[in-house]
């Protein structure tokens, strides 16, 4: 298992379970959100603080990210872009060796009212 933390974020990779988890450091989740492998989770303003992605590797697969990379994981967080009125996109960032950065965009199509500032 990976287990990380910097000032703002938090991360673990199970590779036994398949579950890469990413969170606010020191932020209190109130509720979630599950769409398909991903659960999001919000604290009580409606902010994303964290996501959870089951069947990591094989989401991450197809994008060129193997297993043994996920292993190897060195920093792990993510950004909301809430530029689009009509949808919203989470950035999951991933770190490895040698900052090399792999940015992965996932439309949110929740309401703009869980996506609060």
């Amino acid at each position: 298992m990976v287990i990380g933390q910097n000032e703002e974020f938090t991360w673990d990779y199970s590779e036994y379970s398949d579950i890469l988890n990413i969170h606010k450091a020191r932020m209190k989740t109130k509720g979630g959100a599950e769409i398909g492998d991903f659960t999001i989770d919000f604290d009580a303003e409606g902010r994303v603080i964290g996501v959870e992605i089951m069947h990591a590797a094989e989401f991450f697969e197809e994008i060129g990210i193997s297993k043994e990379q996920l292993r190897e994981l060195k920093r792990a967080d993510f950004m909301v872009d809430k530029r689009n009125a009509e949808a919203a996109l989470l950035f999951v960032r991933l770190y490895f060796n040698g900052n090399i950065r792999h940015s992965v965009p996932m439309p949110l199509s929740l309401s703009q009212k869980s996506l609060a500032a």
